[in-house]
């Protein structure tokens, strides 16, 4: 969001970020000057009540923003909050959508709602609504266009991938990685899985490998995050008294590209339900350090698209646990393989850098 708010910093003099960010100094230094940074309720993730709540309360606090401070501003919104694209309703500033998420198709495809509940139908009659009248319509990928064409027209919307800082983010040498000589960890072949440990994502899987390859001594599987199933995977892991597998809490921001840095296989996993309708930020990152990409998702989702257009690493459904297995241990004792997945992913992460950020203002109409 820095880099697109820079971006149209180039062109408007007057801007506002509403965010939640907590811990994000690195970040808001990165700001233009004359950008005015107004902050809501941090989102938490770590349990469903607080996830929901920050949600709710997220979005009366924007709300109450633009109703007594912004009432003439153009409003940039992105889909989180879910309810976020819901605000139009209530407000009569003029308005552009970033989808990163499309509600409430998510809802339906993870079965937090039905698909023909109530508030399903009423907020689809709303989108809708709201989508002929913005502005302008950016989401990130081919699904999720696709998915937008029940609400609006395939011509409003426009793809511009997401990406990550690649001058930030970057490969690391083992020899010379502070996170790895911190937990010991230099001499061992790392399969990482850092980010939200939520309902959603198939963790489990890992942990389950982990015991498939528990006499690989050599292979530490390594797990950074907090989220609702951190208990159950800690429970997992000492319950089958697994001695190769770390879990380790959120890394400091200065910290990330080392962390990230350390993997020689990087986890990235995805709901099946939902494959089309995201595609995990983790992604890009796990492209800029230059790791070979370990994918648990559906074959047809965006995230595939990306591994099997750039040749970056392998996918495999949750329940395929021998399979990921042998792509582990093939990475393991496959050094030239490795390497090519690895320079095939920095390669890749040369084409979704912060300058995509600048399609935001060039398109913006």
């Amino acid at each position: 969001m820095v880099d697109i708010v820079n971006a149209f910093g180039t062109k408007y003099e007057h801007l506002v970020l509403i965010t939640g960010t907590k811990g994000g100094e690195k970040y808001q230094a990165g700001l233009l000057e004359k950008v005015k940074v107004d902050k809501i309720i941090s989102y938490e993730k770590n349990t469903t009540f607080r996830r929901i709540f920050t949600w709710l309360w997220g979005w009366l606090q924007i709300w109450f923003k633009i109703i007594l401070k912004y009432r003439k501003a153009d409003l940039f919104i992105v889909s989180n909050p879910p309810m976020a694209t819901l605000l139009p309703l209530f407000c009569r500033n003029p308005y552009s959508f970033l989808i990163y998420d499309t509600y409430p198709d998510v809802l339906v495809s993870t079965g937090v709602c039905r698909a023909d509940s109530f508030i399903v139908h009423w907020w689809k009659k709303q989108n809708r609504k709201l989508y002929r009248k913005a502005r302008n319509i950016y989401t990130i990928g081919e699904g999720m266009a696709e998915c937008l064409t029940q609400y609006t027209e395939k011509e409003k919307i426009k793809i511009i991938p997401n990406w990550a800082d690649v001058s930030f983010l970057k490969p690391c040498s083992k020899a010379d990685n502070p996170f790895l000589k911190e937990y010991g960890l230099s001499d061992k072949f790392i399969v990482l899985y850092s980010g939200n440990l939520g309902n959603t994502h198939s963790v489990e899987t890992i942990v389950e490998v982990a015991e498939r390859l528990r006499c690989e001594q050599d292979i530490c599987f390594v797990i950074i995050g907090e989220g609702g199933k951190k208990k159950k995977i800690g429970q997992m892991v000492e319950e089958k008294g697994l001695n190769n597998c770390r879990l380790l809490p959120w890394q400091p921001v200065e910290r990330i590209p080392y962390s990230l840095g350390a993997a020689d296989v990087g986890v990235i996993t995805l709901d099946l339900s939902a494959s089309a309708l995201s595609v995990p930020s983790k992604t890009y990152a796990m492209l800029a350090v230059g790791c070979a990409l370990l994918c648990i998702a559906g074959r047809d989702s965006e995230l595939g698209g990306i591994v099997g257009k750039y040749q970056a690493g392998e996918i495999f459904a949750p329940d395929e646990v021998d399979r990921i297995a042998d792509f582990v241990l093939g990475m393991k004792n496959d050094a030239e393989k490795l390497e090519r997945y690895k320079r095939n992913a920095r390669k890749a992460a040369l084409d979704f850098t912060p300058e995509n950020a600048r399609q935001y203002v060039n398109r913006y109409e």
